[in-house]
């Protein structure tokens, strides 16, 4: 973020100037995160940074029922400054103070505000981007395109609609990609294949190539053909292409996990504060980012 350059009207205080000069004071919120809370009334929120060197803060409040930090903005959401209740305040304390003093309906009434600077004027521009999805399956995203023409969206092994980088269960066989990847050979770390045929078995449906799907080798219909256990040999039928019993017909039906990083980015352009002594280096500035991780479960038949 831009260093954020205040003229305050300190003169006064830090030493005299008798032609008026205005000190110009330099606050840095580059080391200190941007935190979100969610405020008391509906849609309203609260970005803030806060310096615990030199007890300062800067904040910016808004209402807006269109804002969220896990939904991707198609473009980026504006909102004036000086419409109430829409707020980017500046402050300096007299102690250090954490991040209930915005997260808590009742702050902290031992903490005085030294300085306080208002920003009547300006717009700030709030967007959100995902900036990385994966389903956690053992392979990074970046690995599992297999067509490699650079974009993820293409490969889609089993053709159920999820490619790849997002689809926990690759091959639609109600195994999961993370535990058909292990070939338990020592020093090895190619990805499994059982028969052999240069097909590993996460991107193959016919895992033992019996002629029976994997999946439909799960003769007690629990959804796992992992616990189906040929009695003579103490190997999962859909691994021993040997035991071929009648299949039956089962249905893709894991849950599918995606974890997902949302990026909201916030940046302030032609601020100008409610004080005319103090003003910035630059009036447009980054007010930084915030990413948010989470998993949204799907089914993979839906």
């Amino acid at each position: 973020m831009k260093k954020l350059i205040f003229l305050f009207f300190y003169s006064l205080i830090l030493f005299s100037c008798d032609d008026g000069d205005i000190i110009i004071t330099s606050f840095e919120f580059d080391e200190a995160d941007l935190e979100l809370c969610q405020g008391s009334e509906e849609n309203e929120y609260v970005f803030y940074k806060i310096n615990t060197t030199i007890n300062e803060s800067i904040s910016f409040r808004f209402i807006n029922e269109n804002f969220s930090d896990t939904i991707a903005s198609e473009t980026p959401l504006l909102i004036t400054l000086g419409q109430d209740p829409n707020t980017l305040i500046y402050r300096s304390f007299t102690s250090e103070i954490t991040n209930d003093y915005y997260c808590s309906n009742v702050p902290n009434s031992s903490i005085s505000i030294i300085e306080e600077r208002i920003g009547n004027s300006g717009t700030v521009e709030i967007f959100t981007e995902i900036i990385e999805e994966d389903d956690n399956d053992g392979i990074p995203a970046e690995d599992e395109d297999l067509n490699n023409n650079g974009n993820l969206e293409d490969d889609d092994t089993d053709g159920d609609g999820i490619p790849n980088y997002k689809d926990q269960d690759d091959d639609n066989d109600n195994i999961l990609t993370s535990v058909e990847l292990p070939n338990n050979i020592p020093d090895n770390d190619e990805p499994r294949d059982t028969d052999n045929d240069n097909i590993p078995d996460y991107l193959e449906e016919d895992d033992d190539n019996d002629g029976i799907l994997t999946r439909n080798e799960d003769f007690d219909k629990n959804g796992n053909p992992r616990d189906d256990i040929n009695p003579d040999t103490g190997i999962a039928y859909y691994l021993d292409a040997e035991a071929t019993p009648t299949e039956i017909d089962i249905a893709p039906a894991l849950d599918n996990t995606v974890r997902t990083t949302f990026r909201t980015t916030i940046s302030v352009n032609k601020l100008v504060f409610d004080s005319g002594d103090q003003n910035f280096e630059n009036d447009n500035f980054s007010f930084g980012h915030r990413d948010v991780t989470i998993n949204k479960v799907t089914k993979k038949n839906e």
